[in-house]
Formats: C-alpha cells, sequence, structure tokens
C-alpha cells in the first residue's frame, strides 16, 4: 500500500450507549469523560434480531427486501419472485397485514437468549422500510399495534429480557426510510434540509429512550448522503499532507477532521483520475482525541 493512501469507508452505524442521570457537552472533552460500560467491556457475546414486515416473505437479503423489489437497481430474484406468487397490484404493504407474529412468545425468546450465553441483545426497532415494531405515534398506520401483530412487540420483549434474565436490552433504529416522502424530499434538496430527521428520526429516537430506555441504541443508513470516511492507522512524519487515492472531489468538497478544532481543511486535487491531498500544517495531532487512528470526513464527494 503506497505510503498513505489508506482509504475506507468507515461509517456503518452509530452506537450510542445510553446512561441516566448523566449530561455531555457536545465538546470531545466532555464526550471523552462518559463511562465504558463494564458489561460492554465484558460482554463477549450479543444476539441481533432483525425481525418485521419483511420477515413475510422472507426471501434474499430480507430486511432489505423491498429495496432490492422496489430500489434504483431491483433484484432480478426478487423481482422474479414476487412476480410468480403475488398479484401485480400487490404492494409491499400489503405484507404488513400478513406480519401476525401469532408464535412471538417474548418470554421464550428470553430464556432461549439467556440460555445461549449472550449478555445483551439488540432489536430491529425499525429497519429502513419505516414499520416500527412499536406503536409509535410518529408511524401512522405503519407500526406493530395498528397492523398486523396488534401489540406491542418491543415492549413485550423489553419487559421478559428484564423481568426473566440479566441480559443487557438495547435497540436497533434506522436513520432514514428508502420510500418516506420527507426523506425522499430531503434527498432531492441534496441533503441541504432536515426534515426528516427532524420530524421523524429525532422524535422516534425520543419516543424510544423515553418509553424503553435500551443500553443500547445501535443506528445506521448514511449511504445517500454524499460524503466519506477516510480512517488513518499511521500519521505520517515530517510532512503537512496527507493523499487519498480514491475519492472524486468536486468543486463544494469539504474536509474535516474529526476530534480537531481546527474548522475545514484546505485541500487540492491529486489529478484527474481521483484523489485529494489534504493539508494538515495546522493540525497539532497532540491535541486530538485519538492517538492511534484519525477519521477525516469528506462531503460532496463519489467513492471512486
Amino acid at each position: 500500500m503506497n505510503s498513505i493512501r489508506l482509504y475506507a469507508i468507515l461509517v456503518d452505524f452509530c452506537l450510542i450507549f445510553v446512561f441516566s442521570g448523566s449530561s455531555y457537552l457536545p465538546e470531545w472533552s466532555s464526550l471523552d469523560t462518559r463511562p465504558l460500560p463494564s458489561w460492554y467491556d465484558q460482554s463477549k457475546v450479543g444476539i441481533f434480531i432483525h425481525w418485521g414486515v419483511f420477515s413475510v416473505p422472507s426471501i434474499n437479503s430480507e430486511a432489505w427486501m423491498w429495496w432490492a423489489w422496489k430500489g434504483d437497481n431491483p433484484n432480478p430474484d426478487t423481482v422474479a419472485f414476487m412476480n410468480k406468487n403475488y398479484p401485480p397490484d400487490w404492494t409491499y404493504a400489503d405484507f404488513a397485514a400478513q406480519f401476525h407474529a401469532e408464535l412471538y412468545d417474548p418470554n421464550e425468546w428470553a430464556d432461549i437468549f439467556a440460555a445461549s450465553g449472550a449478555k445483551y441483545i439488540v432489536l430491529t426497532s425499525k429497519h429502513h422500510e419505516g414499520f416500527t415494531l412499536w406503536p409509535s405515534k410518529y408511524s401512522f398506520n405503519w407500526n406493530a399495534m395498528d397492523v398486523g401483530p396488534k401489540r406491542d412487540l418491543l415492549g413485550d420483549l423489553a419487559n421478559a429480557i428484564r423481568n426473566r434474565t440479566d441480559l443487557v436490552f438495547g435497540l436497533y433504529h434506522s436513520m432514514f426510510e428508502w420510500f418516506h416522502p420527507l426523506y425522499l424530499e430531503d434527498k432531492k434538496n441534496g441533503f441541504q434540509t432536515q426534515l426528516f430527521p427532524n420530524m421523524k428520526t429525532l422524535p422516534e429516537l425520543k419516543e424510544i429512550v423515553e418509553n424503553y430506555k435500551p443500553s443500547v441504541i445501535w443506528s445506521d443508513g448514511d449511504w445517500d448522503k454524499q460524503f466519506v470516511y477516510a480512517c488513518l492507522l499511521t500519521w505520517p512524519n515530517n510532512t503537512t499532507e496527507i493523499t487519498l487515492g480514491a475519492p472524486v472531489n468536486s468543486s463544494s468538497t469539504s474536509v474535516t477532521l474529526l476530534g480537531s478544532d481546527v474548522g475545514p481543511l484546505n485541500w487540492r486535487s491529486a489529478g484527474a483520475s481521483g484523489g485529494i491531498i489534504i493539508d494538515v500544517s495546522n493540525i497539532k495531532t497532540y491535541s486530538l482525541a485519538s492517538d492511534w487512528a484519525w477519521i477525516f470526513k469528506l462531503q460532496n464527494v463519489t467513492p471512486k
């Protein structure tokens, strides 16, 4: 690998630990004082549960079934499956009425999880298709109480886990929804508007935190925005520039170093074939939060 031409898509998820009774400022000096939970530090095995409307057709990548069927690049096998087994006017929403969860016994689940030796579980409270496993007031008629099971699947499992086991209870929550009108509006606006986060994501997150008090919240769903993260594992000596060989930049490209109080960094193109050269002459590494890995955020670039 040539010098510092290390380039990676780093962030697929955001893992947040929820501490009661503590508050922090949006500053590194404050955030770095958060304690690492002892249960997490000592846990070796956890269970992540994908479950929802997509469990009805249960084909291919399951949780991604709707996107594989109706997304930008439909999967031929998924399309063929739908054409063979469902009428032409069938929609993804029609699956919700068939999602009965009639065999769902949260007490049995809790006992099985505990017997497995796992130390924590994370349930998908909502995946990218938007169906919530709790009666969210921000997901009218597209939640497990209004349609399908007609029960609070999330709440029932949370109670069973806490009443019958010593497992830590956590939740996954998607930051976006493929076909939600507010998300599509933000996407059309180049994500310069924040309609979906302000009216959907943040209210839902507040709802599940306040109502179910998970010890973990795990979110992902940032792929449509044209930015990437580059992870640098070795800081170069005797140089004021770092070259990343993969991203294709534009006139609106912006580069920042996470954890640094220095604003957007100066940069120049590495050539017509792509790549970017970043000026780090103003960065004092001793003042950064990490001394073994450094993460650059590049906005308005295209992965090569």
